[in-house]
């Protein structure tokens, strides 16, 4: 069974250096997203072990995106932790009782919050770069070739 100081050290462990935070959070959600399919295609196949173990990971990852809200940045964060936390009460249900209808359930919203945060980030690497200050032309700019 996943927990969340182990996903954590999955998700750190260099795969992400250098990763946008918006990007972080869409990979986030995707691995969610293939986590709720992953349990449903389990528990078709009854293989109630790793239909617990989809829906742990994806718990974990609901939790952690759960904690990297700021309610302070958004008027809107305490909707979208209510929704996290509806999920992160939905999802253990599901799991209990292996009931692909409580999964369908969550993947509509998880698939409808990564849409939008998908959107959210393309807006954010489509925007027009901020201008930048203007380099002072009377000192000649010096580059190092040396290591």
């Amino acid at each position: 069974m996943y927990t969340s100081s182990a996903a954590r050290n999955r998700f750190s462990a260099g795969n992400l250096e250098g990763v946008s935070g918006p990007r972080i959070v869409v990979m986030c959600f995707e691995r969610v997203e293939r986590d709720l399919a992953e349990a449903i295609t389990a528990i078709e196949a009854s293989d109630h072990y790793q239909a617990n173990a989809a829906l742990c990971h994806a718990q974990d990852l609901i939790a952690e995106l759960a904690l990297m809200v700021d309610t302070t940045a958004w008027e809107h964060a305490g909707t979208l932790l209510s929704l996290y936390d509806y999920l992160l009460r939905l999802l253990p249900v599901a799991n209990m009782k292996k009931d692909p209808n409580r999964i369908n359930e969550a993947m509509r919203h998880v698939v409808e919050l990564g849409a939008a945060f998908r959107e959210a980030e393309r807006s954010l690497t489509t925007a027009a770069p901020l201008p930048q200050p203007e380099a002072d032309q009377s000192t000649p700019r010096r580059i190092s070739v040396q290591a």
